[in-house]
């Protein structure tokens, strides 16, 4: 019988898996057949491109490469190094790496199913290229400043981590905010980015630390 620890992470993992996917598939269900919530993205598209400020855009312009691969994966194989799981900084690379990598295949393979075009509503204030759902940034985001939290949640105190995790969920809003403000994503796409990379989180995670609880459960005792 699986102890406590795994027991607690199975079903965390389960629960946020379940509710992200179930989310997911609600977004993409209706952004192929072009329906209800999909009705939103242009009022949302248009307001925020009336409503730029030069010294707002110089802000998201930058903010918006912290959901980049550029800046994500090495702040992770950083924090691997620097703040190792089980003690094993090997281990804890192989886990951030297959987080961020993992959630990056996913999205392009949600782009070359959904082949949905980007916004052409107002002027686009950054780079981006193929095709907008789901965000890439916006998984990119949730994934990697999620297990980022998690690495330093286990090191510091339980009146700390609350605001580490608020911290991490307060940097991927504003990735996925930033994106919708330079025009390159709908918003469908921010919201079943942050539903990809959260689901990706919990699946790597939670097996992750179950496989490490068993293969510990699994080692024989020496007895002195």
């Amino acid at each position: 019988m699986p102890d406590r620890v795994v027991r607690g992470w199975l079903a965390f993992g389960a629960v946020v898996t379940i509710v992200a996917v179930w989310v997911f598939a609600g977004i993409t269900d209706d952004v192929v057949a072009h329906e209800e919530l999909t009705s939103g993205d242009p009022p949302v598209a248009s307001w925020l491109a009336e409503h730029r400020t030069p010294w707002l855009t110089r802000f998201m312009q930058a903010v918006t490469w912290l959901g980049s691969g550029w800046v994500t994966v090495p702040l992770l194989v950083s924090a691997a190094l620097w703040l190792p799981l089980w003690r094993d900084r090997r281990r804890t690379l192989a886990l951030v790496l297959v987080v961020s990598m993992g959630s990056a295949l996913l999205v392009t393979v949600g782009k070359l199913l959904t082949v949905r075009p980007r916004p052409v509503v107002g002027e686009v204030l950054t780079t981006a290229t193929g095709y907008a759902f789901p965000s890439g940034h916006s998984a990119q985001a949730a994934a990697a400043y999620g297990v980022l939290a998690l690495l330093i949640s286990l090191r510091v105190g339980r009146g700390v981590k609350p605001l580490v995790w608020l911290a991490a969920t307060a940097m991927a809003l504003l990735v996925g905010f930033s994106r919708l403000y330079l025009g390159v994503h709908w918003l469908t796409d921010v919201l079943a980015g942050y539903a990809l990379g959260a689901c990706w989180l919990a699946v790597v995670v939670a097996t992750a630390v179950v496989h490490d609880r068993r293969r510990a459960a699994s080692r024989p005792r020496v007895n002195v």
